[in-house]
């Protein structure tokens, strides 16, 4: 079974029924052959750009109470500390590059190397990472 790690976007598109991407992400979050995981920054950058969107918290709570039944979260640990450094001394991120780089660095300490994002250019020059296709 192949392991995978989700980013905000697909969490946020796979609760928002309005966006072109809901049902590429539905699709992404529901398929039986791969090992879900997402990190605890994904987690609370989902509640920060939610109420932005306008989505009512009481929909996001309950998202993201389902998501933690089906996903495994990762957390930041002293390995990961050290992949993130490593990690700004290669690419030199700024701004909210250096929170792609953080989840790449949690993600890549517990031994995923494969992410399904929607923005992909956000992670396209980071070569650790593989990014997730689906034709969906």
């Amino acid at each position: 079974m192949n392991s995978l790690l989700v980013d905000t976007n697909v969490l946020i598109y796979g609760l928002d029924k309005s966006s072109v991407y809901h049902q590429s992400a539905k699709y992404i979050l529901s398929q039986p052959d791969l090992l879900l995981f997402v990190t605890s920054k994904n987690i609370s950058e989902f509640f920060a750009v939610t109420p932005k969107l306008k989505l009512p918290f009481k929909l996001c709570h309950e998202f993201y109470e389902d998501l933690k039944e089906n996903v495994t979260v990762l957390f930041p640990t002293d390995k990961s500390l050290s992949f993130f450094e490593q990690l700004i001394r290669q690419y030199h991120p700024v701004g909210n590059q250096v929170y792609d780089v953080e989840i790449v660095s949690i993600m890549l300490s517990h031994g995923i190397e494969q992410i399904a994002t929607f923005n992909q250019k956000d992670f396209i020059a980071i070569k650790e990472v593989k990014l997730f296709h689906t034709a969906h």
